[in-house]
This record gives structure tokens, sequence and C-alpha cells, in this order.
């Protein structure tokens, strides 16, 4: 079982822009069709009502608001997921023809501009995440050399480091997080909270201050994993894939897991210099 899971974990390394490709595609795959299903929050009524959600991010032009207003109306919402849908079905194919996967891509990316005012309350940072792997990967295959496909990799492994490093020294100011309080006042709240968990935190404060001092160290000194060319990279990944596993089964995150899993081989890369970007 431990040599199948090596042998997955160095066939996606070795080509960390189709693994990037895959699994954030796989992101907003489960994005869209959550949307689809979930049609009650665009009712009259619901958490994005058109007639109110409309006025939070005007359109700067009458004819992008006629596009905005289109693109609003639920069948053409449906439409648009559905067709983002086989989009990434498409990347997590094994199709490897260089147009097709830079179409796929740059697809996912527009389409996912055109529709976010539709869905402003519920987004988050996995689709921040997504979009901007989809991005780069288009931009990297749009070129059709392998130093564009590189360029993609090196940008979104340095994306990742950035955030998670942007991340832990936003949380530095915080008088919750530097006591050790945050992780148990997130988990008690009924949006992010998981009961049984809060009582184990609070039950064992000092283990509950211990974990949330962790995440802290480990997404401030993220970014000096690059250095010794990435000697520990590979123990520094897997506590943070390990954290976001953590955060899909006690805050509901489980869109995170997938989208900053397909970083991963690009980080590694940047901080090793390997990977076949293909």
């Amino acid at each position: 079982m431990l040599s199948r899971l090596r042998r997955a974990a160095e066939s996606a390394c070795a080509r960390p822009l189709a693994t990037a490709e895959r699994l954030s595609a796989a992101t907003h795959l489960l994005s869209s069709l959550e949307y689809m299903v979930r049609k009650v929050d665009r009712e009259p009524g619901g958490l994005n009502d058109w007639t109110h959600t409309r006025a939070q991010v005007p359109a700067k032009t009458k004819a992008m608001q006629k596009v905005r207003d289109f693109v609003a109306r639920e069948p053409v919402t449906q439409a648009l997921h559905g067709s983002r849908a086989l989009a990434a079905a498409v990347l997590i194919s094994p199709v490897r023809n260089n147009t097709v996967r830079m179409l796929a891509n740059a697809y996912l990316a527009g389409s996912q501009v055109l529709i976010y005012p539709r869905h402003l309350f519920g987004t988050d940072g996995s689709d921040q995440v997504s979009f901007l792997v989809q991005t780069a990967a288009a931009l990297g295959r749009a070129g059709g050399t392998d130093a564009t496909r590189n360029a993609a990799v090196q940008f979104i492994g340095a994306q990742t480091v950035l955030s998670y490093g942007a991340s832990g020294w936003a949380k530095l100011p915080g008088d919750a997080w530097r006591s050790g309080d945050a992780l148990v006042k997130i988990m008690r709240t009924q949006t992010y909270g998981d009961e049984w968990f809060f009582k184990q935190l609070d039950r064992y404060p000092a283990a509950s201050r211990a974990i949330c001092h962790a995440v802290l160290a480990l997404e401030c000194g993220f970014p000096l994993l690059l250095l010794r060319k990435g000697r520990y990279i590979d123990a520094g990944l897997l506590v943070m894939g390990a954290f976001h596993l953590a955060n899909a089964r006690f805050m509901g995150l489980s869109r995170f897991a997938w989208a900053f899993a397909s970083t991963y081989p690009s980080v590694r890369a940047l901080a090793r210099g390997t990977g076949e970007a293909s």
C-alpha cells in the first residue's frame, strides 16, 4: 500500500503542471456540482438572490451589467456550470494534447470570472487558488514551449509559498493567535466549528494552544523550506497536507484540500528544480 502511494506521489511530482491542472480541475468540478445542486441559494430570499447581490458588485459599463444579468438567469447559470464540469473532466482525463488542455484551462478561468458575481456569498480561498492554477496553466500552455510551461509551474509553486507565509504573518497581529486561543474560538462557531473537536480543545487547553502555535509557526516559516534546495520540503508539504485534511474534516473546507494539494508538486519543483513541465 505504501509503495503504491509512493509511486503515485512520484508520478504526480514528475509532471507538476499536469498534476496541478487535474487536482485543481477537481476543485472546479466539485464547486460547479455544488452550485448546480444548491439552487435554493439563488432563489428569491436566498443568500445569492440576484435582486440583492446585483448591487454588491456593480458593473463599470452597461454592457457588462447586461452580461451579468444574462448570466444570472438560472438556466444560463446551470448551463455554465454544466460546461465547466465538462471542461474540468477534460483536464482530469488522460488527454495530453497541449492545445486542448490550454483551452480547457482558459475556459475554467474565464468562466469563473464571469460567474463570480452570481455566487458572491459562498466563494472562498479554494476558488481563488484554483483560478490562479488554471490561469497560470493556460498561459504556460499558450506559449507552447517547455520554458513557458516551466514558468507556469514556478509561478504556481511560488504563489502557494507566498500564500502560506502571508497567511501566517497576517495572523501574528491577532491576540487570539498569539495567545493560542484562536483555534478553540473557531471550533465553537456554527459556520466553521465542530462540536466534538471543540469539546476536546476545551478539555485540554494546553494542547489547544500548542496546535494553534504550531499552525502559526508552520505558516510563517513555510517559505524557509525553499532553502538548501528544498531539503525539508517533502516533510513540510506532508504536514500542510495533513493540516488541510483536518480542516476538511472539522471545518468543512474540503475544496481547500484539493486546491492546495494541486500546487504541491509545483512547490516541490520550485524548491528542487525538478519535474517535467508537460
